[in-house]
């Protein structure tokens, strides 16, 4: 939920640098519906890791300087009369600056999913990796109390060949009880 409200003001962001210029009430519209996203995304998060709430502000951050720029942008027109063309440059300055930083963000942001699915990958194979290991020393240790299958897997040296031994004889089992019972 919290995912696709940060994702909605992104997109809320990305209209509003393009209306910035064009049309500043329709910019102004951009900017409260982003302000209610994120505060549905503030209220959505109380309880999530320290990622998330980072991420969050980030967010916070981009608003208050997109509402910052769009306060120059109203002031500007309003008094567009008085200044003179200098004035007129830092503005758009400015303005290229915040563009360039949102542009930051939407990097950093990207590189941040990345990472959080490349570490939720790597968990995942921990946790299958230690079940594996979990049912192969089950599986040795079953081998072990059996004679004959004890007697094998002493005089093999390599905990590969052991595993290999363990696995074909429990293959064999299965497929003739299959056989036995169908």
């Amino acid at each position: 939920m919290k995912s696709m409200l940060l994702r909605d003001s992104v997109k809320k962001a990305s209209q509003f640098q393009k209306a910035i210029q064009k049309d500043p009430t329709q910019a102004e519209k951009l900017l409260e519906e982003r302000r209610q996203l994120l505060e549905q995304a503030k209220s959505a998060s109380e309880d999530d890791d320290s990622h998330s709430k980072v991420n969050l502000q980030s967010h916070l951050e981009r608003l208050k300087r997109d509402e910052n720029l769009m306060k120059k942008v109203l002031s500007n027109g309003v008094s567009s009369t008085g200044l003179d063309n200098t004035e007129s440059v830092k503005a758009m300055e400015s303005m290229y600056e915040l563009q360039e930083a949102n542009s930051l963000d939407n990097s950093i942001r990207g590189t941040n999913e990345l990472l959080e699915r490349a570490l939720a990958t790597r968990e995942d194979f921990e946790y299958q990796s230690s079940v594996l290991q979990n049912v192969s020393d089950r599986i040795n240790h079953v081998a072990l109390s059996i004679p004959f299958i004890n007697q094998v897997l002493r005089k093999t040296k390599s905990r590969k060949q052991r595993d290999v031994i363990l696995f074909s004889i429990l293959i064999s089992v299965l497929v003739l009880l299959f056989f036995f019972f169908h």
